[in-house]
């Protein structure tokens, strides 16, 4: 992708607002804090309206120089943040820590995150977990997805701290909402636990798609169907294409219950429907349950016969995945 006025204009640069007394009186102030960019104003959206005004020239001119920009959350010592990575990279640890340190002081929550890892797993200081926990909370105030990740796995695996596996979904959760993919995965093992919570089976369930869908390998193993191409030219079921959403999912339901479920059932199983959508495309999201979860046969010869069924009842331009 080319990297001009659009393409910074659309990265996600964090943003601090305050209300108080400034150095314009009393206002609202908005900083771009990867940039030395700030706006106020007595409105909030005016503020941030001339805080984005402002971005846009300053990375024109920036651009019409050939100088670099930082991506989002590098923070104004952007370069440094490179320098510190570039050292990391070549286990010069104690620059990388020296730098990080520096920014740090100035909000950049990314160097936080890196200081908990180097302190977690003793790169180039003393392994302390209690200080690694320290720097990823610093960072967490300002929802890095990398610090909230490593704290949900400390209260998971008890890496310093004691077991405390609702504090660990909540930082999963946190890291999750910034797309972080690991966190995805592992959030999803933690709630698939109990498939009688239904609420939590569909938090695991949508976690696991994400995840496989940006291609983690042990995701795509666990959600069945993923791999599987739409039939584009498949011949369609108008019939059943045409009616409304709710005899759709009736009929499906009927099927299930009558073709599949019993099936399972006489084995300790089932299946639960998670979600059925219709546009633009049909898709099927299900859950085994009981004896089903984990069974090879499941990912299997149960994937086709109820990939067979739904292809029955509707047509082969379904996608159906199966968890």
């Amino acid at each position: 992708m080319k990297k001009d006025l659009d393409y910074y204009l659309g990265l996600p640069y964090p943003i601090e607002s305050y209300f108080g007394e400034h150095e314009v009186g009393d206002a609202y102030l908005v900083q771009y804090i990867d940039f030395d960019i700030k706006a106020s104003s007595e409105d909030y959206d005016e503020a941030l309206l001339l805080a984005k005004e402002y971005l846009k020239e300053h990375i024109k001119k920036q651009l019409e120089l050939n100088n670099p920009l930082p991506n989002p959350k590098e923070g104004i010592r952007f370069m440094e943040h490179r320098m510190a990575l570039e050292a990391y990279k070549n286990k010069d640890f104690k620059k990388a820590h020296d730098i990080w340190i520096e920014e740090s002081k100035s909000k950049n929550d990314q160097a936080m995150a890196n200081l908990g890892l180097m302190y977690l797993k003793g790169e180039g200081v003393e392994k302390d977990y209690s200080k690694a926990k320290e720097w990823f909370e610093k960072a967490s105030i300002y929802d890095n997805d990398s610090a909230n990740f490593n704290l949900a796995l400390m209260y998971q695996t008890k890496i310093g701290v004691e077991e405390d596996i609702e504090k660990a979904i909540d930082y999963y959760r946190r890291a999750v909402h910034k797309n972080h993919i690991q966190a995805a995965f592992r959030l999803a093992l933690l709630l698939l636990k109990d498939r009688t919570n239904i609420d939590g089976v569909k938090e695991g369930f949508s976690c696991m798609l994400k995840a496989a869908k940006a291609g983690h390998v042990m995701a795509t193993v666990q959600l069945t169907g993923v791999n599987k191409d739409l039939v584009e030219d498949a011949q369609l079921n108008k019939s059943f294409r045409q009616k409304s959403f709710e005899d759709q999912l009736e009929i499906i339901n009927d099927a299930l219950e009558r073709f599949i479920r019993p099936i399972l059932k006489k084995d300790g199983g089932n299946l639960l429907l998670i979600d059925y959508t219709n546009e633009p495309d049909i898709e099927l999201k299900l859950a085994y349950q009981g004896a089903c979860v984990g069974c090879s046969i499941a990912s299997t010869g149960t994937y086709e016969m109820i990939r067979n069924t739904i292809e029955q009842i509707i047509d082969k331009k379904v996608r159906i995945y199966v968890l």
